[in-house]
């Protein structure tokens, strides 16, 4: 026969485990990697979700886009003026006295007011004037050739023209890129690409040529680029994203704010059921318009943009009933 305190004691404990029941019903999580909720339990944690679209990609890779300095390649297009300036004046004045000494020379010929040594005077200064130009066109020939190892034959063929068509540089209408790409990557396909600056904004740049550089961290090919984009700094480094070939793929965009970050890799949850959270991984494969899956993921999946964080803590606790860790007991 129970007492009255065995009768409270007992009461005491049933309600006990009915109150660790009722806690543990609303949040429930699986060893398989699957979270359970109630639907009250969905209301409370402020759980969102996003339903994925269908997208395609081409085959792409993901590139690191350097803001150059454009200074050294204006001062190379203005010594490279320079250069030609100096060139055409040695051209006229070879060429000019190369006629005074046929001159001098026909007018000695023929007796007429012209010395032997007033001809002789006109060949020596065509010779010197021939010379001249001989130096011009070596220094022409050298500033060129120099132009082209260091900015490749695009911006070389730019800076030849002047510092006239390099303007949009000068006065920072438009910036120049350096886009380098992992080793062993093919050349880009197409012109167009896309980088993404510190903010995540999405811009775009327009390929030039080659670079013959190669990147002190990216050991790979790199090219020049072009963009009008406003507000770039000088050796600022931004994501690029490279077409590769016009074969697509499809797949879907997981938004960024559905990642979450376990044991180094990322991860997405994707409700399953009504109140059934499934963390599936992601491939590495991150661009302008979000985390591109070619698999794993579906069009018409819902994935959980707000939420997962809390989602993943509740993955990680021990099932109910499971023994604690020693040493996690309170100690009376």
């Amino acid at each position: 026969m129970r007492t009255a305190p065995d009768w409270r004691r007992y009461t005491a404990t049933l309600a006990c485990i009915g109150l660790a029941c009722s806690l543990a019903t609303p949040l429930r999580a699986a060893m398989t990697g699957t979270v359970v909720l109630t639907p009250a339990s969905v209301s409370a944690s402020g759980i969102q979700l996003a339903t994925l679209a269908a997208a395609t990609r081409t085959a792409q890779v993901q590139g690191v886009a350097t803001v150059l300095d454009p200074q050294p390649l204006l001062a190379l297009a203005a010594h490279l003026q320079s250069v030609q300036a100096r060139l055409r004046a040695a051209d006229a004045a070879a060429a000019a006295a190369d006629a005074q000494a046929k001159r001098s020379q026909a007018l000695y010929r023929q007796g007429e007011n012209a010395s032997l040594r007033d001809m002789q005077a006109a060949q020596a200064a065509a010779a010197a004037a021939r010379a001249q130009r001989m130096v011009a066109r070596a220094e022409a020939a050298a500033a060129r050739s120099g132009a082209r190892p260091q900015w490749g034959a695009v911006l070389a063929r730019m800076a030849s023209s002047g510092p006239q068509a390099l303007s949009e540089f000068a006065d920072g209408r438009a910036s120049l890129l350096e886009v380098a790409l992992p080793n062993g990557t093919p050349a880009p396909a197409g012109n167009t690409i896309r980088i993404s600056n510190a903010d995540g904004v999405s811009l775009q740049a327009i390929l030039l040529g080659p670079s013959p550089r190669t990147d002190a961290v990216v050991q790979g090919p790199t090219f020049f680029y072009r963009t009008t984009a406003p507000g770039l700094r000088s050796g600022q480094r931004m994501d690029a994203t490279v077409p590769l070939g016009a074969a697509s793929h499809q797949g879907v965009d997981v938004p960024t704010a559905a990642v979450i970050w376990y044991a180094g890799l990322p991860w997405a949850y994707v409700e399953t059921g009504s109140g059934h959270f499934q963390r599936r991984p992601l491939q590495q494969q991150r661009d302008a318009q979000g985390w591109f899956q070619a698999g794993g993921f579906h069009p018409g999946d819902k994935v959980v943009v707000r939420g997962g964080e809390l989602l993943l803590s509740q993955e990680m606790q021990p099932p109910p009933g499971a023994a604690k860790p020693a040493g996690d007991g309170d100690d009376d």
